[in-house]
C-alpha cells in the first residue's frame, strides 16, 4: 500500500514540475535583422547562431542578413563587428591612389517570429569594448609602407565575453551615429527600423576595426501584445526631418523648443530627454569632446505628457556640452552647411540618482544602462545663413 500511495504521488506531481519548468524556460523563436559595415558574428547566451555571409575580404560588403534563432528570456546578445582592413595597418586599398582608413557602421533589431514585434535594437545602452584600434597614427595614411609605418592597439578578446554571466561593468556605452555619417548603402534599406534602433560603433568609427557588443534583453513588459505602440516623440514647432526654427538656435531668441510625447509604457517610471548634435571635423586646436549635448532633462515625471519651449520646471535639469550653466544651450555651429540635431527621448524602469550638476549627456547614458524600457527620436535640421 505504501508503494503504491509513493508511485501516485510521483505521477500526480511529475506534470505539475514539467509545467513550472515550461513556464519558466519557455522557448521563443526569434529573427535577428542585421546590417554591417562591413562584417559580423551574431551570439546569444554565448552560442554563435549566425554571421554575416559575406566574406569581410569582399570589397564594398555592405549586405543585410536575417538570422533566426530560438532564446528564452531573458538573454544575452552578443556582437563581434569588425570593419575591413588589409593588414594591421588598418588602412585599405594600400598601394592604389584611394588609399585610405575606412570606416564601419552596425544595427540590428530582434523581433518575435511569432508576433513580429521588435524586442531589442541597438542603441546607445549596448556595451562596446574595442578590440583592436589601427593605426594610431592616422598621417601615417599617405605613408608608401603603411605595414611598417602605421601603429595598432590590439587587446586580447575574454574567453566568455558573449555569455550571459560575464560582467561588462567596464566596458564603454556604444556610440550611435548618423545614416549621414556612416553612409548607408545597399542592404541597410532591405528592413524597416524600429523608431529607436540606431548605427553604432565604438567612439571611434574610423580607427576601431574590431569591436564586441553585447546586451541583455530582458522579458518585454507587455509579453507578445502585438497591439503595444511605440514611444512617440514629436513638437508642434518643427516636423520630423524638418527645418529647426530659427528661434531656437543662437541666431534668434536661444530657447528650447516645445515637445510632446505619448505612448509612454505602463511599467515607466521616469523619462528622459536629450537633444544633441554629432560636431563637424575638428578645427585646428580644438579637443574632440565627442556630441555636443544642448539639452538634458531626467526624471520627468511619466504624467506628463510635453514640456513647453523655454521650460525649466519640468523634471531636472541638467548640463549641456558648454558647461556654463544648467540647461538649454542653443545650437551656433561654425560655418555654413546644413546640420542635423536630434531630440530622443527615453522610459526608464526607475529614477536616476545623478545630480544636475553631473548630468551630461554621457553621464546619463552611464545612469540609465540596464533602465531603458523604450525610446523614442526627432531629428529635424538648421542652415545659417
Amino acid at each position: 500500500m505504501k508503494k503504491t500511495f509513493v508511485l501516485v504521488l510521483a505521477i500526480l506531481l511529475l506534470p505539475f514540475s514539467a509545467s513550472a519548468d515550461a513556464a519558466v524556460s519557455k522557448s521563443v523563436a526569434f529573427q535577428a535583422e542585421v546590417w554591417a559595415d562591413n562584417w559580423f558574428s551574431l551570439y546569444v547566451n554565448g552560442k554563435k547562431v549566425g554571421e554575416d555571409s559575406v566574406p569581410i575580404t569582399t570589397e564594398k560588403s555592405f549586405n543585410s542578413e536575417k538570422i533566426k534563432f530560438s532564446a528564452s528570456y531573458p538573454f544575452t546578445v552578443g556582437v563581434m563587428a569588425k570593419d575591413f582592413t588589409e593588414n594591421a595597418s588598418g588602412l585599405e586599398y594600400i598601394g592604389k591612389p584611394n588609399q585610405q582608413i575606412g570606416d564601419a557602421g552596425f544595427i540590428i533589431q530582434i523581433r518575435e517570429v511569432v508576433s513580429g514585434k521588435v524586442v531589442a535594437y541597438s542603441a546607445r545602452d549596448w556595451k562596446v569594448l574595442t578590440i583592436n584600434k589601427a593605426p594610431l597614427n592616422p598621417e601615417c595614411v599617405s605613408s608608401s609602407t603603411p605595414n611598417v609605418d602605421c601603429k595598432f592597439f590590439n587587446v586580447a578578446i575574454p574567453s566568455t565575453w558573449a555569455s550571459a554571466t560575464f560582467k561588462d561593468t567596464t566596458w564603454k556605452n556604444a556610440t550611435e551615429f548618423s545614416k549621414e555619417t556612416v553612409g548607408v548603402k545597399d542592404g541597410y534599406f532591405d528592413f524597416t527600423w524600429a523608431p529607436g534602433a540606431a548605427l553604432v560603433w565604438s567612439s571611434d568609427l574610423k580607427l576601431d576595426n574590431t569591436i564586441l557588443l553585447r546586451k541583455v534583453v530582458k522579458t518585454p513588459i507587455s509579453g507578445t501584445n502585438t497591439t503595444t505602440k511605440n514611444l512617440i516623440l514629436t513638437s508642434p514647432d518643427f516636423k520630423e526631418g524638418g527645418e529647426l526654427p530659427q528661434e531656437f538656435t543662437c541666431d534668434g531668441k536661444g530657447v528650447s523648443p516645445s515637445l510632446s510625447w505619448s505612448n509612454i509604457p505602463a511599467a515607466a517610471q521616469s523619462l528622459v530627454l536629450i537633444m544633441d548634435t554629432i560636431p563637424g571635423p575638428l578645427r585646428p586646436g580644438e579637443v574632440d569632446i565627442g556630441k555636443h549635448f544642448y539639452f538634458t532633462v531626467f526624471n520627468i515625471p511619466t504624467t506628463v505628457s510635453s514640456i513647453a519651449s523655454g521650460a525649466t520646471n519640468v523634471g531636472t535639469v541638467g548640463q549641456n556640452f558648454q558647461g556654463k550653466k544648467l540647461g538649454y544651450t542653443p545650437p551656433c555651429s561654425q560655418g555654413p552647411g546644413i546640420k542635423k540635431y536630434s531630440f530622443y527621448l527615453y522610459a526608464l524602469s526607475s529614477k536616476l540618482t545623478i545630480s544636475a550638476n553631473d548630468a551630461t549627456e554621457a553621464a546619463l547614458m552611464e545612469a540609465m544602462n540596464g533602465k531603458v524600457i523604450s525610446t523614442a527620436e526627432l531629428n529635424v535640421f538648421y542652415t545659417r545663413k
